[in-house]
């Protein structure tokens, strides 16, 4: 167990079996090990071991957006070393966007649950966007 303190979570005890790699980082962030950690259901906080007050509020798109979908690159599925499409989750970012919420559609984290590797891949599917408000 891994225990470190931080001004927004107070005490964490992180399982090292929880550490999720994401082994090519995430872009503006300067750290690769990093833990989902429940909020409220379906929202979650994705926080860097290395820095816990590195964290962002995520949510899988498929509960706001049903059709939300993309494939995956050989290159990337061969990095996530999924053997079945079961073992893949997928979130997307949550930010504040004028009076509301909005998800970075273009930018989802894709996150082998069973292998505990990740990656945030770049989306060039047009009909996706940085900041794609969610309505209630």
């Amino acid at each position: 167990m891994i225990k470190i303190n931080t001004e927004r979570f107070g005490e964490l005890q992180i399982d090292e079996n929880e550490i999720i790699n994401f082994p090519y980082g995430i872009p503006g962030v300067p750290f690769e090990r990093f833990i989902l950690k429940e909020l409220i259901d379906p929202v979650k906080w994705l926080i860097a071991v290395d820095d816990p007050d590195v964290a962002m509020l995520v949510v899988s798109p498929f509960n706001y957006f049903p059709t939300y979908g993309f494939e995956l690159s050989e290159e990337i599925a061969s990095v996530l070393e999924a053997e079945k499409q079961e073992d893949i989750e997928v979130y997307v970012a949550l930010l504040k966007y004028n009076d509301g919420v909005a998800a970075n559609l273009k930018s989802p984290f894709v996150i082998n649950r069973n292998k505990k590797i990740g990656v945030q891949i770049l989306l060039e599917d047009e009909r996706y966007s940085f900041k794609e408000p969610i309505r209630k």
